[in-house]
């Protein structure tokens, strides 16, 4: 049986309208009271709040629908402890931009259905957290860009904004340091980035006014490898912040023909795609630092990240992958790949990642892992990441010299697969294994020791899972093992165990899916 995490509903929003609607804090000040005076108990679910985005006084915020015949919404915010106020939203709109907000302090935000009564009235939301910011989008060293464009076209303020053809030469007139903010609506794709700014003065584009989507047709129920790229990177000292895409083939490519150095990607989001992040693999091209923040990548073909060429001196951080197969068909391509280190990827940090569900080739061999690692990739540090329902490998590497830390993985094939190919070869300390389908670890050649690692199923899966014969004989070291396996049968290490505290037939519980991004599934 093949496992599948239960899936999530995510509403997708895609037009650039967002609403300001306002009624004094004495809309409702005292819970609702039924007709003998007790509060009254609301029928329906609570919505689900799924953004908070700061902005300048104001945060704007985003919610699942209700259900038909939702009268409409209302919103509560404070700041601490204190007393809460209150604004409302039409049942049309899942949106709020909630303004006359104090820039610099924190406030929560809860929502619900509110109707006429108590059966047409829900409980309140999950909470969220924003803090409004006063506006960076000012000053000789800004530009503005619209869908549209408006005015002049000349930037220099919202009302003249220019359009994403002007993007190049925006970033040439603010100069290193400076700011190219890209309001939100939905835009296109195809944009070429060749102009940047200097070592340690990047220019940033920022997604501003909520966060501007590039969305195209792309479709990832086709299975397709490729499809329309929103920006191809082909200059160095860029940030790109605050954005989201939808239904495109790639959201950032890089090109081997002209490698860069010093890029930031941060709090984007993407959804349906084939290649989010995609360094274009070649023998001779280096790409130097390249850093990848705050990213939410759902419903890929090919991959989430793809690190390949020279990519070097990289990090990759708090960051949340899943494939979902079940809302894309059943699986991406055929060979799919949460977070790919290829060619000569080197001095790579990889921390508080989450990589769910990569699903690929069903029939002979399965595939899809979370991380897939080459041979020829090497000095790499995963840590502090999890990993889930991967159809080979939560974590497949080759990767010379490769310290796998303090990471999760779950219900995978094989969930910590270490392939010791070259010398030293991928290693474990302080991991986790739960539930695999076949073997907590796999070994192919040579040997690892594994420090301090945890295995825990009530299946029959092995300790280890075995690809050796006499010409490559393998040999796998416990130092510290502890958990528990179906039974003593399963503990089949072919080298020494000691520290060993493990117990056996006991129930496994696997740890909650842990979300280390601003977005929400």
């Amino acid at each position: 049986m093949k496992f599948r995490l239960p899936r999530h509903r995510v509403l997708c929003f895609t037009g650039a309208l967002v609403l300001s609607l306002s009624c004094g804090p004495q809309e409702e000040l005292a819970p609702d009271l039924d007709e003998t005076g007790a509060v009254s108990q609301a029928a329906l679910a609570a919505p689900t709040l799924l953004e908070a985005v700061p902005g300048d006084g104001q945060v704007t915020l985003k919610w699942t629908a209700g259900p038909a015949g939702t009268q409409g919404y209302q919103v509560r915010f404070r700041v601490g402890s204190n007393a809460w106020s209150y604004r409302s939203a039409g049942a049309q709109t899942t949106t709020l931009a909630v303004t006359g907000l104090s820039n610099g302090t924190k406030y929560e935000f809860v929502v619900r259905i509110k109707g006429s009564t108590s059966e047409t009235t829900s409980t309140y939301s999950n909470s969220l957290y924003a803090t409004p910011t006063a506006d960076e989008c000012s000053g000789s060293s800004v530009r503005h860009i619209t869908v549209t464009g408006a005015g002049a076209k000349d930037g220099l303020t919202a009302q003249s904004a220019g359009t994403l053809a002007n993007l190049n030469a925006f970033i040439q007139a603010v100069g290193p340091g400076g700011l190219v903010c890209i309001h939100g609506g939905t835009y296109g794709t195809g944009t070429t980035v060749s102009h940047g700014g200097a070592v340690g003065s990047p220019v940033t584009i920022k997604g501003v006014e909520g966060r501007p989507v590039f969305q195209s047709t792309f479709e990832a129920s086709t299975r397709a490898k490729t499809g329309p790229v929103a920006f191809t990177v082909k200059a160095s000292n860029l940030v790109f912040h605050n954005l989201e895409f939808r239904h495109v083939g790639t959201c950032f490519s890089f090109k081997a023909v002209s490698p860069v150095a010093h890029v930031t990607l941060s709090r984007f989001r993407a959804e349906n795609v084939a290649t989010c992040v995609d360094v274009e693999r070649s023998s001779t091209t280096a790409f130097t630092d390249l850093t990848i923040r705050d990213a939410m990548i759902l419903q890929f073909t090919r991959g989430g990240i793809f690190l390949a060429s020279g990519t070097n001196q990289s990090l990759v951080e708090d960051v949340y992958i899943d494939m979902e197969p079940d809302q894309i068909g059943g699986q991406g391509s055929d060979y799919p790949v949460g977070i790919a280190l290829y060619d000569t990827t080197n001095r790579v940090t990889l921390r508080r990642a989450t990589v769910m569900n990569v699903t690929g080739m069903q029939t002979g061999y399965t595939q899809g892992d979370g991380i897939d690692g080459e041979s020829s990739a090497s000095d790499v540090v995963l840590e502090d990441s999890y990993f889930r329902g991967n159809e080979d490998g939560c974590v497949d590497t080759k990767v010379r010299n490769m310290l796998i830390r303090t990471t999760v993985a779950a219900e995978c094939k094989r969930n910590f697969r270490l392939w010791q190919s070259v010398t030293p070869g991928p290693r474990v300390e302080s991991v986790s294994s739960y539930q695999p389908r076949d073997g907590h670890f796999f070994m192919h050649s040579g040997t690892t020791t594994a420090r301090d690692v945890a295995v825990y199923s009530s299946n029959a899966a092995k300790l280890v899972a075995y690809d050796c014969d006499s010409s490559s004989p393998c040999t796998f070291n416990a130092e510290g093992l502890r958990g528990t396996l179906l039974d003593a049968t399963r503990l089949n290490a072919t080298g020494t165990v000691t520290g060993n505290t493990l117990v056996y037939g006991q129930a496994v519980v696997i740890p909650p899916v842990p979300n280390p991004t601003s977005f929400t599934p």
